[in-house]
Parts: C-alpha cells; sequence; structure tokens
C-alpha cells in the first residue's frame, strides 16, 4: 500500500522535526518523502490525520500470552489486533508460556511470527530454567537466535544466582526484567495488605515485600554491572528507592503497569475480581508517588501487564480468580486519564522512547528509507471503552462501559494502515 499521511503532528523527543506538523509519504513499507504539505498522488490512499499526533510505534515491554497453552484466553491473532487496537506496533512477549520460552525453536517462533496487521513479536525469553530461578537458562543460545531481553517472570530469591546471572548477561548487552518481590511475606496473598484486606478476611501483600527486593536487586546492580530493569513497581518505597539510585549514578531503570495509577486497594472493596492484579493496587499515597515519577523521569517505561483470561478463570470466588486484566487496549487511555496532565512528549518517552533504549533498539529519526512503524493517537480525544469493538478474546478488563479520554486511530505497519476499531470516524480516502 502507498500512503500519504496529511496534516500530522510529528512527535519524537529525539528527533530535531519533534512537534512539526508535516505530511509523509509511504511507499512499499518505507518513508518516501516528508515536508509541511505534499499533494496526493494517484494510486495513493490518503490519511487525513486532522492534526493528529503521530510518533514512532510504541513498543509494550509486558506481555503475557494465551496461546498455545490456553488459546481460550488469547490467540495469536487477536493478541495482535488487541496490540495494533493499543496503539503498539511491537510487544515483548513475556517466557511463562506452556511451554516455557527457552529453547531457540521457542524463541524462534515467535520471533517469526507474521501476523496480518504487521505488529512485531519480541521475545523475553526465560533467564532461568522453568523460571523456577535456581539454574541459568542458555542465555547465550538464546540470544544468538533472537531473544530480545531476558525475564525471570518468578521473583529470584537467591541473591548469588541473581548476580551471577547479571555478570552473564552483561555478556550479552541484554537486559534482564525481574520483577521484585519477597514471597516470603505473606504467601497466597491476594491484594495489598492493609484495612481492606482486614476487612474482608484476604491475606495481604505488603508494599515491604516489593521495597526490600528492589533495594536488594540495585545493589546487586550496582556490583554486576549488569543491566536491570525492574518491572511492575507499585509503592512510594519502590519509586523513592529507584530516585535516589538514579541521583547517585546508578543504572538501573524501570517500569509500571498502566492500571497501578487508575486505582487503589479500595476498588477490592466488593470482591470484584477484574481488579485482581499482581501486584495489587495500593494505597491513594502509593498511586500520587507513582504519578509524580511519571512526571519526574523515575519510571522509564509504562507496560499494559496484558493478561488475559477467559470468564472461566475471573468469575469465580475472589481466592480462586487469576490475578490480571486485558489491558493492551487500555493503557494509553489509562496515562491520558488518570496521569494528571502528562504532556505528549513524556508519553512518548514511556511508551516508544524509553522501551527502545531499555531494549538497546535504535531509536528513529524521521528520514527517507526509514520503514513506516507509526502510532496516530490524540492524547485529548475522548471515547467509550466498548465490548463490541474489543479485539481481546479476553475482557477482563475494568474500563469497559466507561468513557476514556486518549485514542489511538491506528498504527501503520509495514502491512498499511491498521485503524483502530474503537475508532469510527473515517479517514482514509484513495485517490
Amino acid at each position: 500500500m502507498n500512503l500519504l499521511i496529511h496534516n500530522v503532528l510529528w512527535v519524537n523527543p529525539e528527533d530535531p522535526l519533534s512537534e512539526t506538523r508535516l505530511s509523509i509519504r509511504i511507499i512499499n513499507g518505507l518513508v518516501f518523502e516528508f515536508a509541511l504539505d505534499l499533494e496526493p498522488e494517484k494510486g495513493e490512499t490518503v490519511l487525513d490525520a486532522q492534526g493528529q499526533c503521530c510518533s514512532p510505534g510504541w513498543i509494550d515491554l509486558k506481555v503475557n500470552l494465551g496461546e498455545p497453552a490456553r488459546p481460550q484466553n488469547e490467540g495469536l491473532e487477536t493478541l495482535s489486533k488487541a496490540a495494533a487496537s493499543g496503539g503498539f506496533t511491537e510487544i515483548l512477549v513475556q517466557p511463562n508460556s506452556n511451554p516455557v520460552i527457552q529453547t531457540r525453536e521457542s524463541v524462534q517462533f515467535f520471533k517469526n511470527y507474521a501476523p496480518e496487521n504487521g505488529v512485531k513479536f519480541c521475545v523475553a525469553a526465560a533467564a532461568s530454567l522453568d523460571l523456577k530461578g535456581q539454574k541459568m537458562a542458555e542465555v547465550l543460545t538464546l540470544e544468538k537466535y533472537g531473544a530480545d531481553a531476558f525475564a525471570s517472570v518468578n521473583p529470584i530469591a537467591n541473591s548469588g544466582f541473581l548476580s551471577q546471572l547479571l555478570i552473564y548477561l552483561s555478556r550479552t548487552d541484554k537486559v534482564l526484567i525481574h520483577n521484585p518481590v519477597d514471597e516470603s511475606f505473606s504467601p497466597g496473598g491476594q491484594i495489598h495488605d492493609g484495612v481492606i484486606s482486614d476487612k474482608r478476611g484476604l491475606i495481604g501483600l505488603p508494599a515491604v515485600a516489593e521495597e526490600i527486593m528492589v533495594e536488594r536487586d540495585i545493589a546487586l546492580q550496582h556490583f554486576s554491572k549488569g543491566k536491570l530493569h525492574l518491572s511492575s513497581l507499585s509503592s512510594k518505597g519502590s519509586v523513592d528507592c529507584v530516585a535516589r539510585a538514579k541521583a547517585n549514578g546508578k543504572a538501573i531503570s524501570c517500569d509500571l503497569a498502566a492500571h497501578q495509577i487508575a486505582f487503589t486497594h479500595e476498588a477490592l472493596d466488593q470482591f470484584n475480581t477484574v481488579h485482581k492484579v499482581l501486584p495489587p493496587y495500593r494505597l491513594e499515597t502509593d498511586r500520587q508517588a507513582l504519578i509524580q515519577a511519571l512526571h519526574n523521569g523515575t519510571i522509564d517505561a509504562v507496560v499494559s501487564d496484558h493478561r488475559p483470561w477467559h470468564y472461566d478463570f475471573k468469575d469465580v470466588e475472589f481466592g480462586n480468580a487469576e490475578f490480571g486484566i486485558s489491558s493492551l487496549e487500555s493503557t494509553f487511555s489509562t496515562l491520558c486519564t488518570f496521569g494528571e496532565g502528562l504532556k505528549v512528549n513524556q508519553l512518548v518517552r514511556l511508551l516508544s522512547t524509553n522501551p527502545r533504549k531499555i531494549l538497546d533498539k535504535e531509536l528513529p529519526v524521521l528520514s527517507k528509507g526509514m520503514p513506516a512503524r507509526f502510532t496516530l493517537f490524540d492524547p485529548e480525544a475522548t471515547w467509550k471503552v466498548e465490548r463490541r469493538n474489543w479485539q481481546s478474546k479476553s475482557a477482563n478488563n475494568p474500563f469497559i462501559g466507561l468513557e476514556m479520554k486518549g485514542l489511538v486511530f491506528g498504527v501503520v505497519t509495514d502491512k498499511g494502515f491498521q485503524p483502530n476499531p474503537h475508532f469510527s470516524s473515517k479517514l482514509v480516502a484513495s485517490v
């Protein structure tokens, strides 16, 4: 498809052209030319962006799979559709599939998967065999066959092993993505340890279980000099610790799941399992600290932590329900609705620029011949989240039925323009 994107606000903090209104002509999946204004040519599809924002395609650093083990939760094709609907042109799939992504065949399977909409699958391979945190996976082989990162998924309790793993991974220049939590606190915990857990008789998960592991991980990273990314932070103590480490020059990065800035543990007061997430929602003071950390740059990236579940796994007794939200399609809107005025360049840093830096990917600058992989969006536009347009196979999402701010209009990939089904207006015309 030959495509002309007309009247778009290019947003890319790494690019001198950032926040310039442009027209961009794309031929055979590559940028052919760009200028303040370009006239449509015969046989070209014209996308009238009407002043919308356009940035390098977004990357989600934390996406959990359904297929192959549990296709009732999510298929690979529906996963790619949900990603595109949410504005993501690339997703980093986590290794906790069944089987675990820890062989060259499994890495190559996802790396080579080519959905119809052109969304790319990146792979976080298992850092330890079977994700048990005891024996190192074949990280050098997995890196050779395309692993983009390595992940623990389950927290690594053994400090000596984590240190050795970071030292070894430094030979690959790949990042270790770790979920910091001391699981010896409150085994079987369901929600944040506080007033609501006491009131409802549920085992609580205290914030200190995360905070002491954040402290430990930062110390181990400083010792090993490996590349460490702390994922899904949820408490004020955690982000304060990261802020101090960064101020002292320590090389650390971190993210949070978007839904953490939308809710507190009070959302669990009625045993609503759609809000059962891990780490759990915490206090209002934590929520405000996370928002502040987004604004001041302590948080490097925002992830969906997409965890799709068929209703058989969610519409059950609270203690039996699985953790997680089907969140790819609502991540951007959550940021815009609850992020308290995040600027457009901050949004792009969180969703595009910094994820590329974390994965050691090239930072794109608008240029002739570059692959056309873009996200079109408006942080101020509103839309209603409706089940009928939902692209994920699972709809365990707390925002369905609500009006939200921040709309993705679609993505551009090597397969052309992929409009967001949640946006009904027609922007495309053929010449």
